[in-house]
Order: C-alpha cells, then sequence, then structure tokens
C-alpha cells in the first residue's frame, strides 16, 4: 500500500495511528508467546527480539519467525525459517498489512482479522 503525496497511507489513517497498532500488535504477540511458554521448564522459552525499525522476531526450538513492518504505510512481510533465518533455512512467507481500523490483511486469506487474532496466527506459525 501506498502514501499519497502528503505521506498519510493510503488507507487513510495517518502514520501514528499505524504505529500505535504495531505496538499493540507486538504486545499482543508477546502475550501469545509468554501464554505458550508457562508450561515450558525456564530453559525452553521462545525468545522475542523486537527493535525500533519494525522488526520483530520470535524463536522457538526448531523454528524462527521474523516481520518486517513498515510504520509509515502499515505493510509488512513475514518469513518462518527452519531454525536460525537464512536464505536455505525458508518455510513459509507472506505479507501483511495493518489497517487504521485494527484489521489485519494476510496474504492468501480473504477477509482481514482482528488484531489479536492475527498476533495468535502469527504465534500459531512459530509454535506449529
Amino acid at each position: 500500500m501506498s502514501a499519497d503525496r502528503t505521506g498519510v497511507p493510503a488507507f487513510g489513517g495517518t502514520a501514528s495511528v499505524v504505529k500505535e497498532l504495531w505496538v499493540s500488535f507486538v504486545a499482543l504477540i508477546r502475550s501469545y508467546v509468554a501464554a505458550h511458554d508457562l508450561a515450558k521448564p525456564v530453559s525452553d522459552h521462545a525468545l522475542v527480539n523486537e527493535d525500533e525499525a519494525g522488526h520483530l522476531t520470535l524463536r522457538s526450538d526448531h523454528k524462527a519467525l521474523a516481520l518486517e513492518f513498515d510504520k509509515a504505510t502499515g505493510n509488512g512481510n513475514w518469513t518462518v525459517y527452519e531454525g536460525d533465518p537464512g536464505l536455505e533455512r525458508v518455510l513459509e512467507r507472506g505479507r501483511f498489512e495493518i489497517g487504521e481500523d485494527s484489521l489485519v490483511a494476510l496474504s492468501g486469506r480473504v477477509s482481514k482479522l482482528e488484531l489479536e487474532v492475527a498476533a495468535e496466527a502469527f504465534t500459531a506459525k512459530l509454535f506449529d
């Protein structure tokens, strides 16, 4: 999705709304990962790392999920890796978009998902 001449995302929202939705989305993912890890020994917990550039990486024992998000447009890409990230280890990849209405469009899906359902879907990619 592109931005218009003023830098406002084409879906009509402001970049600040999209940034805040990303913060909420990451918090939901962290919560789902933590809930999944409750019954596991401390040494087997999944790791979640986020940076200021809109990169979120989740790692479990056997998979890694990397999300790259553009806070200005609401568009992102995701990749699931076997083990550590690397081109030769890609299992699955796709695109997503977080709209100002907090609905998430995932590539390969016809309908949009609520933010918390999309967060759960991404977490499931790591643990399935």
